[in-house]
């Protein structure tokens, strides 16, 4: 009884949420065709380990095009890590602090021991939940950066973050957990008739625009 009551809490806080959405004048739909995709292990792993914590913007963007237009050759994990032998990780993504750059390797190490070389089979394993789990097992690796992964892969989803957090508190529902507000977000996608990678990035922008209305000299932060 107590789960039924919750799936509907859940659905009825989602429904709320898209009558939010539909008030906002200045609320874009920003449709999922406009988002890139990769197809190139080197950027996409350089992506989602920086991503979790910095400037997006400025810190990591620049480092992910940085692989993607200097080793255009590390598509896949057997050429990039054949390219960390050669030139050492700190080179090639530009970044010196340990941890990330553990967080990398280990996710090398990972993608090897699973027989996953490049995107397509990166998709593929992902398609599995219990592949999924065993990812979340990693150390450093939690749901969100999971569901950026999937984002950027082109799965349906949505990877909740701070600017999520602060959108569905505006819309004046509780605080949630972040399993229990990725499926809000989601099902109100649902109710909206939009994608629900769509939905995770036009709830980005709205956000993102309204902290530099606010603050002109606030960055862009993911």
């Amino acid at each position: 009884m107590i789960i039924e009551n919750n799936k509907m809490n859940i659905v009825q806080e989602s429904r709320r949420l898209a009558d939010f959405i539909l008030k906002l004048n200045s609320f874009q739909i920003i449709q999922s065709k406009d988002k890139v995709e990769f197809n190139h292990i080197g950027g996409l792993y350089t992506d989602i380990v920086l991503q979790s914590g910095l400037n997006y913007r400025s810190v990591v963007l620049p480092r992910v095009q940085r692989v993607l237009k200097l080793f255009p050759e590390a598509y896949t994990v057997q050429a990039f890590s054949v390219l960390i032998e050669d030139k050492g990780l700190q080179h090639v993504i530009n970044w010196n602090h340990p941890i990330k750059l553990k967080r990398l390797l280990t996710l090398l190490d990972f993608s090897i021991s699973n027989k996953i070389d490049d995107c397509n089979d990166l998709r593929s394993f992902f398609s599995e939940s219990e592949n999924r789990n065993k990812f979340l097992r990693l150390n450093g690796f939690g749901p969100k950066t999971l569901d950026y992964c999937l984002k950027i892969l082109n799965f349906e989803i949505v990877a909740v973050d701070r600017h999520i957090y602060s959108f569905v508190g505006m819309a004046g529902i509780p605080n949630k957990d972040y399993q229990e507000t990725k499926m809000v977000v989601e099902f109100a996608a649902d109710f909206l008739d939009v994608s629900r990678s769509s939905m995770d990035y036009s709830i980005w922008n709205y956000m993102s625009q309204r902290s530099k209305r606010a603050n002109p000299q606030l960055s862009l932060i993911d």
